[in-house]
């Protein structure tokens, strides 16, 4: 109960920064906004044209996934900024549990992350997107924050083992911009290369991005959603144990 105490504490100093800083949350939102946009006033017309679907309902779950899996990084700045100026020096000379640092952090940015994926479902709706049902548009949004909160530790493991904000910042985007491409969050994968295929099928943007579709269309969602859940819990399960290892390195 400490730790959880402890960790709630730190969430919200950090949502209190983030009101003091909105920029934070502005980047994520707006990146969304802008992938959504651009795909479907740019590329729309040919994507839905070769695929047969009505792109902005396929669009916007894979944007929703890519909003919070980009918020998530966050997490990993803001850490390795915390370990390089010295704040966390502060939190290890204080009775509290020493992983409510990074986890405080991550339930921050998860709720950030929430903020995003409401704001861009409401962008989308102006844009035509319709859900089948209420219980169907929670249960794509649900699902998303899950991923982004699963996320929001391999960001804390990459800050805590690298602790320079600028380095975290620039790895990010050679390792998730790839992810994210190579995915059926904007396109579907039966047009890809064979081998990007069989990758982009198997990956957690993908199989989250077809778990958020299937909510929003009302269908069937029991595979997909064991799919998705195995991801979550096997990425915040790993990297919040590697996390906490690099996190406790002197």
């Amino acid at each position: 109960m400490t730790a959880v105490t402890d960790s709630l504490t730190i969430a919200r100093r950090d949502l209190i920064r983030t009101a003091r800083l909105p920029e934070q949350l502005a980047f994520s939102v707006i990146m969304g906004i802008f992938f959504l946009l651009l795909f479907y006033y740019v590329f729309g017309g040919v994507i839905a044209a070769g695929a047969g679907v009505d792109y902005i309902q396929f669009l916007l779950p894979g944007v929703l996934v890519i909003t919070v899996v980009n918020g998530a990084q966050q997490t990993g700045t803001g850490l390795a900024l915390d370990l390089s100026t010295g704040v966390v020096d502060r939190f290890r000379s204080l009775p509290m549990s020493q992983l409510a640092v990074i986890a405080g952090r991550t339930v921050a940015d998860t709720l950030r992350n929430a903020v995003g994926v409401l704001l861009v479902v409401a962008v989308g709706y102006v844009m035509g997107f319709r859900a089948d049902s209420i219980a169907g548009a929670v249960g794509m949004m649900a699902v998303v924050i899950g991923l982004g909160y699963a996320f929001s530790w391999v960001g804390a493991w990459i800050g805590a083992s690298l602790r320079n904000a600028e380095t975290v910042g620039l790895l990010s985007m050679f390792w998730l911009f790839p992810l994210m491409l190579a995915s059926s969050a904007f396109v579907p994968t039966a047009g890809m290369n064979e081998f990007v295929r069989l990758f982009a099928e198997v990956q957690p943007i993908s199989i989250v991005s077809e778990t958020a579709r299937a909510f929003a269309a009302g269908e069937p969602t029991q595979g997909p959603l064991l799919a998705s859940i195995a991801w979550i819990v096997g990425l915040t399960v790993v990297f919040g144990w590697l996390a906490g290892r690099a996190y406790r390195r002197p």
